[in-house]
């Protein structure tokens, strides 16, 4: 077993054991986005936002690798298009919608922010 440091995640097997979680959390969202009748209050508030929220949370605390910007804005432009689109029908409180999207699209920045980060090591 190769050892990098003495940190929880600074060995391959905590990496590998890392990056599986990525891949079944990016797994999820693709899956979330690709049913074709994504729903915003199911899927996407209950699991897709999460499941990005997650990843953020794996990349800056235990060395995941983020997926690659390109994937990240995709996500992000169709989660927010299914939003934009479905907001309305879930008769928010006023003030709610705004400030949800606010929230959205600061998860998904934080996740970007992280994948740059990555991409610059």
């Amino acid at each position: 077993m190769g050892t990098f440091g003495t940190g929880v995640f600074d060995n391959d097997g905590a990496l590998d054991f890392v990056c599986e979680l990525v891949s079944q959390l990016t797994d999820k969202i693709h899956t979330c986005l690709e049913e074709g009748s994504a729903d915003l209050d199911e899927e996407g508030d209950a699991v897709l936002l999460p499941a990005v929220a997650v990843i953020s949370l794996l990349a800056k605390n235990c060395h995941a690798a983020p997926p690659d910007l390109e994937v990240i804005y995709s996500w992000r432009d169709r989660y927010l298009a299914i939003y934009d689109q479905q907001i309305d029908e879930l008769d928010p409180d006023p003030g709610y919608k705004a400030e949800r999207r606010q929230v959205v699209e600061a998860t998904f920045e934080d996740l970007v922010t992280l994948a740059k980060m990555f991409a610059e090591e």
